[in-house]
């Protein structure tokens, strides 16, 4: 990604060299990949003059007025962030996915679709929970874990590994976040 912006309207993809001026006084950058990839954008981004990220909140999507939301962030349709919540910069929330109360979502994380995350869970920073999987209470997933599609986590994940299973075990260890990126 070092050296790459991209900048999207329907189909629209450019390099930072092709941006055109009223591109680049927007100052505002969407980015909707992978954790790392989405750091890599913001950072080239910065590089030619993009200043924040925009965040999107989908109008189906109810989010307490007590959650706290970062820049760049992402929240899809049917949604539900519950009261307390924190989700730092750019946080990727996929559609129908429920976080509950007090839950902390670290910078870059990626929660997929149908994903449930009960009360008082913490994910760190560039995790990734894969669709459908469900978060008990009071449970921490570390920086640059990844969760897979459908599993239950009881238990504390340690950072940079890879969970699967009802429960959930580990099946990886010492991974580098999704797809090989980290943050």
């Amino acid at each position: 990604m070092e050296g790459s912006v991209y900048v999207t309207s329907a189909v629209h993809v450019v390099q930072p060299v092709e941006l055109t001026d009223a591109e680049r006084a927007c100052g505002v950058l969407c980015v909707l990949f992978t954790p790392g990839h989405r750091r890599g954008a913001f950072v080239d981004a910065q590089r030619v003059g993009f200043t924040r990220g925009a965040t999107l909140i989908d109008p189906t999507s109810p989010v307490a007025r007590s959650a706290t939301v970062g820049q760049g962030v992402f929240i899809n349709a049917a949604c539900v962030v519950a009261g307390g919540c924190e989700l730092g910069d750019w946080v990727l929330v996929n559609r129908s996915a429920s976080i509950g109360h007090h839950a902390r979502i670290g910078t870059y994380a990626s929660i997929g679709p149908g994903v449930v995350l009960a009360g008082n869970v913490s994910i760190g920073r560039g995790a990734v929970i894969g669709a459908g999987a469900v978060v008990l209470p009071e449970v921490t997933i570390g920086d640059n874990a990844v969760v897979a599609a459908g599993s239950v986590v009881r238990d504390a994940v340690p950072p940079h590994s890879l969970v699967a299973g009802n429960p959930c075990r580990v099946t990886k260890i010492g991974i580098e976040g999704y797809k090989g990126f980290s943050i």
